[in-house]
């Protein structure tokens, strides 16, 4: 999309009342006009602004502009140093995302650190805490998940990642001692809860009762081309073009009404785990938590 397109599209959704918006990828940082779609979101319509990324380009993007209407940065960082990082995301990185934490900083920007856990990272939680908040940043971390990504011409299935998950109570118990000792943790106890019993899924016998998901009602999947997909990014059972119809008739069409009544019902929903959706669920079921859970996220205390 261009400029003009993405910034029609952000229009609608602040018409729509939506209260936070994030640029991810893919890698976002690669879109020269960035910086403009920044704040024309944070500056212009006043929303929670964030971007997700892996932080390569984030210094020289800092240098060349102030990045005026960001708020946070969800940045990831899998290991606590430069030769396992790298290793494993194939290229030089490690300082590159510590230099960004660093300059997110001074520029009064929430630096955020996500990281995935996997079997090989498993032992080095505690020191990723231990970095994060000698950096003055919080942290997220969830585990690896085996995610089939569906496409209308094909489906997509990364090879033994079943060597890559780490043992989920593992991972539940370590988060459950760090939280204990950490406060910049963000991965809260009701997301260890519904991850540590089995995640969304499994109707009509669900894996836990704690929470179902409320992803297709809590957010608005836009993708590089302007198609809006429902019930998630993950597996789109429904696709409309934004740049043909407005948001707001698509969110409040028939179709998409449905769909967010199924919540978690679909077959492929069973034992997703993924974070982004457990936290945008929460404040969805529990309104009167909201303010409480965004201003959390942003001062890395969901105790």
């Amino acid at each position: 999309m261009s400029t003009k397109q993405i910034k029609q599209l952000i229009d609608q959704i602040a018409d729509l009342g939506v209260l936070a918006l994030s640029f991810t990828g893919g890698e976002p940082t690669l879109r020269r006009d960035l910086p403009e779609l920044i704040y024309h979101t944070g500056v212009v319509h006043g929303f929670m602004n964030g971007i997700a990324t892996n932080g390569y380009l984030l210094p020289k993007l800092f240098k060349e502009h102030k990045l005026e209407g960001l708020d946070y940065i969800l940045i990831s960082l899998d290991y606590p140093n430069a030769e396992l990082h790298n290793k494993m995301r194939g290229f030089n990185v490690f300082d590159k995302v510590i230099e960004s934490i660093k300059l997110a900083n001074r520029n009064e920007i929430k630096p955020i650190i996500s990281t995935v856990v996997m079997n090989d990272n498993l032992p080095f939680l505690e020191d990723m805490c231990e970095l994060a908040e000698n950096l003055n940043c919080s942290i997220e971390m969830y585990p690896c998940e085996d995610i089939i990504r569906n496409y209308s011409e094909n489906s997509y299935h990364i090879d033994k990642i079943n060597d890559l998950i780490p043992d989920i109570s593992s991972w539940a118990n370590i988060m459950r001692s760090l939280r204990r000792n950490y406060k910049n943790i963000l991965t809260d106890p009701v997301s260890i809860e519904v991850v540590e019993k089995g995640g969304f899924g499994g109707y009509p016998s669900y894996h836990q009762k704690t929470l179902r998901c409320h992803v297709a009602e809590a957010y608005i999947f836009i993708s590089h081309d302007g198609f809006v997909h429902y019930p998630c990014k993950i597996h789109p059972l429904i696709s409309f073009d934004a740049l043909k119809y407005s948001l707001h008739n698509i969110y409040y069409s028939e179709e998409v009404r449905e769909i967010m009544k199924q919540h978690d019902n679909y077959d492929f929903c069973d034992n997703c785990r993924l974070g982004c959706a457990i936290a945008s669920s929460i404040p969805t079921r529990w309104k009167t938590l909201y303010s409480k859970y965004v201003k959390g996220f942003l001062d890395g205390n969901l105790r």
